[in-house]
């Protein structure tokens, strides 16, 4: 995805977040200020029943209106695992770091799992959250961009390139469902 995106490929660099839980209510709202690697900068707002829903719920809020991929995916599975060093002695769980994994599901039931080490628990469950989004997004941006390659190179009459483009294209469809993200590109046409 990189080398199709390019300049173009998101990566959000999580700044900080605040959060709110109402333990009675079993309500979390989270506030999450992110910078992508252009340099611009997102702030996500919404509200879950623990922090990485709330996240993932804030994150889809924001961007699926111009991502619509985001609205056919789903967690399918959360953990999050202390990684204890016993190299450490006495200082091991001062110095542990946790493993957050994040399993989302897409519209085929196609599972994707996502890892991230961080000396954080929270800070593990948002990166690796954030780094699903990250990913779906993407996918999402390199359909759009081999669907203009294609057209321009069926245009140009070149079926070497044509036939290269719909293989790459046919990868990325794997991911998750793009039905909303055709009838756009068909009505920009």
């Amino acid at each position: 995805m990189k080398e199709i995106l390019q300049d173009e490929y998101m990566h959000l660099i999580v700044e900080s977040y605040t959060l709110r839980e109402n333990l009675t209510e079993g309500v979390s709202q989270i506030a999450c200020q992110l910078r992508n690697a252009d340099g611009s900068e997102l702030l996500v707002e919404g509200q879950g029943v623990g922090t990485i829903d709330a996240l993932f719920e804030a994150l889809r809020a924001r961007l699926a209106d111009d991502f619509p991929s985001l609205k056919s995916i789903y967690f399918s599975q959360f953990s999050i695992q202390g990684l204890l060093s016993s190299t450490e002695g006495t200082h091991a769980t001062t110095k542990a770091e946790a493993e957050a994994t994040v399993g989302i599901t897409n519209s085929e039931g196609r599972e994707f799992i996502f890892k991230c080490k961080q000396p954080s628990i929270s800070r593990a469950g948002i990166q690796a959250t954030v780094e699903a989004t990250e990913y779906f997004v993407n996918s999402e941006r390199t359909y759009v961009k081999l669907h203009k390659i294609l057209e321009h190179y069926r245009v140009e009459g070149r079926t070497d390139l044509v036939e290269k483009y719909t293989d790459l294209m046919t990868q990325v469809v794997h991911n998750t469902s793009y039905s909303e993200v055709v009838e756009r590109i068909k009505r920009s046409l």
